[in-house]
């Protein structure tokens, strides 16, 4: 009887032995993941264009109803939409990024931006940055001025897309110089405010054109995905998440927004 009482403790020690080692391998797991869920995390900072009824004619467009759905789902998922300022002042904390954390940017000043995604925004109280190209200004299809400073009055912060959205790693010195600053100037001037961002056309730059951006004064500039070779915490080669008419299913834009798609489209595209 002694023996098997002596049995069964030894049973019992060797149960609890085998758990807390399955429990030591399951926490291991467990923060292993989160570190790695950490390290592939890019914060969504999202790429409109065009906001159109006739979206389907360019890749780069999006219908009202769509954007006024995503605007919606944001809002019912409680997402924390922030500027882009805010943005960049979390990544440089470099303290984390809570969850569902997104910036929404727009290029190119297109009218039915303020026609289209405006109300939207402003419904929902989200804060959103456009950046203008300067010589378009006021042109057809493309805001003007008083758009543009009544956009600022409403939680919209104005960006430069610079004078002619030219490819900037191309130009001269000369030329890339009045690209990001004149551009800059001309903003300040009509809308009487800083102007504290700039994004790249097509997302094109190189150390040549980031050391001018930071002479012209700029905290920060957008780019579109530079690549899996670039930091995402380079606050002058932001990356960004094209939203264009792929992103109808609502499923796709969930995993867009989610911080891993970065990560998930640079693996791909290596491939």
């Amino acid at each position: 009887m002694k023996a098997l009482r002596g049995l069964m403790r030894d049973r019992r020690g060797l149960i609890n032995r085998k758990v807390v080692i399955i429990g030591v391998i399951v926490i291991a797991l467990v923060i292993a993941l989160r570190l790695f869920l950490s390290f592939i995390h890019v914060p969504p900072i999202l790429m409109y264009h065009s906001v159109d009824i006739f979206s389907e004619i360019t890749k780069l467009s999006v219908s009202p109803e769509l954007f006024a759905k995503q605007m919606d789902f944001f809002y019912r998922h409680k997402y924390n939409v922030v500027s882009l300022e805010e943005m960049v002042n979390l990544i440089k904390s470099r303290k984390g990024i809570p969850p569902k954390t997104v910036t929404i940017t727009f290029d190119d000043g297109y009218t039915n931006n303020y026609d289209f995604a405006y109300p939207v925004l402003k419904k929902y109280g989200f804060p959103a940055t456009f950046f203008i190209i300067t010589t378009l200004v006021g042109k057809p299809a493309y805001m003007d001025w008083d758009q543009l400073k009544e956009l600022e009055k409403n939680n919209i912060t104005i960006g430069s897309h610079t004078i002619d959205h030219q490819w900037l790693p191309n130009l001269s010195d000369k030329d890339l110089r009045r690209e990001l600053f004149d551009s800059k100037k001309v903003l300040e001037k009509h809308l009487n405010n800083e102007v504290k961002f700039v994004s790249y056309p097509v997302g094109a730059h190189d150390e040549r054109v980031q050391k001018v951006v930071k002479e012209a004064g700029y905290e920060a500039a957008c780019a579109t995905n530079p690549g899996p070779d670039k930091r995402w915490d380079d606050i002058y080669a932001l990356k960004r998440l094209r939203i264009s008419r792929s992103s109808t299913n609502m499923v796709i834009f969930w995993i867009e927004t989610s911080g891993y798609y970065t990560f998930i489209k640079e693996v791909r595209d290596e491939k």
